[in-house]
C-alpha cells in the first residue's frame, strides 16, 4: 500500500571549491520538508507530472551536476541519450570520457504503470544488462522538476530568474539517493547550474556529496 508523506530532507548548499570534479562543500545542515510517496520499504521523489512529456523528452542531455556514483567515478563529459524503442519503452544509452577513453553503457528504462500510484509521467525503472535490479521496488528514476523550452512561452517577467531556463530537468533515484542534474546545453552558464541545485534542494536532495561535472574539452561530445 503506498502512502504519501514529508520528509525532513537536505543539506544546505555550499561553496564550490577548484577541482576538475567541483565539489560542493556541505559544512551544515538544513532541514528541507519535501513531499514523497512511501511504499513500506522505500521512499520515492514526486514526479514533475504537469510538465513531463515523453515526446519532448527523449534525445541528448549533458549531466552538469549530480550526486557522486561509483559507474560514473572519475569521468567528465558525461551525457545521456534518450530514444523510444518499438515496444513502449525507452533505450538509455550513457556515455562519458575517462582518461581519454570514451566509456558507454546501453540499457533499457521502462515507464511504471500508474496504477501503482508512484505518479503518472515521469517515473521509470532503468535497468542495464549485467547489473543487479534495483531494491526498492518501485521506480528507480524520477523526474522530479523539468523546464521544456516553449515558443509560446511569454519571457518577459522571467528575465531576472536565473532558474529559469527551458533546457534542465532534476531526476532522482527512490530514497532521494543519487541526483541527476540534466541540461540540453554541455556548458550553460553557471548561475543557471546553481539555481537548478537549489531547486534539488529544496525538492530534498542532500547536496552533500554532489559535484559540478566537466564538460569542457570534450573529445567525443
Amino acid at each position: 500500500m503506498l502512502t504519501s508523506t514529508l520528509l525532513l530532507l537536505g543539506a544546505s548548499l555550499g561553496s564550490v571549491v577548484a577541482s576538475p570534479l567541483r565539489r560542493r562543500q556541505a559544512p551544515s545542515q538544513t532541514p528541507v520538508v519535501t513531499d514523497a510517496t512511501y511504499d513500506g520499504q522505500c521512499y520515492y521523489p514526486k514526479p514533475d507530472e504537469d510538465d513531463f512529456e515523453l515526446d519532448e523528452y527523449v534525445g541528448r542531455w549533458y549531466q552538469v551536476a549530480g550526486t557522486v556514483a561509483p559507474f560514473t567515478a572519475g569521468c567528465k563529459c558525461i551525457f545521456a541519450e534518450y530514444s523510444l524503442n518499438a515496444n513502449g519503452t525507452v533505450r538509455v544509452f550513457n556515455g562519458c570520457e575517462l582518461d581519454g577513453q570514451e566509456i558507454t553503457i546501453e540499457g533499457t528504462a521502462t515507464a511504471v504503470n500508474e496504477d501503482l500510484g508512484y505518479g503518472e509521467d515521469g517515473v521509470f525503472r532503468v535497468q542495464f544488462p549485467g547489473q543487479p535490479e534495483p531494491e526498492c521496488p518501485g521506480p528507480n528514476y524520477i523526474v522530479q522538476d523539468i523546464e521544456q523550452d516553449d515558443d509560446d512561452d511569454d519571457d518577459d517577467d522571467d528575465d531576472d530568474d536565473d532558474s529559469n531556463d527551458g533546457n534542465f530537468a532534476i531526476v532522482q533515484a527512490s530514497n532521494f539517493s543519487t541526483l541527476f542534474l540534466l541540461s540540453r546545453q554541455q556548458n550553460p552558464p553557471s548561475s543557471q547550474i546553481d539555481a537548478w541545485l537549489e531547486r534539488a534542494r529544496l525538492l530534498g536532495t542532500n547536496m552533500t556529496d554532489v559535484i559540478r561535472i566537466d564538460q569542457t574539452n570534450c573529445q567525443f561530445t
